[in-house]
Order: C-alpha cells, then structure tokens, then sequence
C-alpha cells in the first residue's frame, strides 16, 4: 500500500479548513453553497454538523488502550 506525502496531506487538510470556513460564513450570512446531489447541482444553506472522529482515531472493540 502507497504510503500518503506529507504534502498531499498538509493540503487535504488545508482544502478541509477552507471548506469549513465557507460553510461558516455562509451558515452566518444566510449564502447558499453549491452542492453535488442526485446527479445535479443544488443550492441549499449548510446545516451545522457536528464533528466526527477519523477511522484511525477511534479505538478497536476490545481494545482498552
């Protein structure tokens, strides 16, 4: 398996702050943000998400470290 650059990663992360702070402002101001749905694009208000923890940082069932 290929391992990832650590600049392919820093600009993953950098694009995922960016697209948060889009979605920030637009939920501020009341802007629509274009969005992929059903095969089309659709404008819609983002909606606040709670975050959510990346595969690799949950723990396995049965593990207790």
């Amino acid at each position: 398996m290929k391992k990832h650059s650590k600049y392919a990663i820093l600009g993953l992360k950098a694009l995922q702050r960016a697209a948060d702070k889009v979605a920030e402002d637009a939920r501020k101001n009341n802007y629509k943000i274009p969005v992929w749905k059903n095969g089309r694009i659709e404008f819609e208000i983002p909606t606040v998400i709670t975050e959510q923890k990346n595969a690799a940082d949950t723990k396995k069932p049965g593990s207790f470290s």
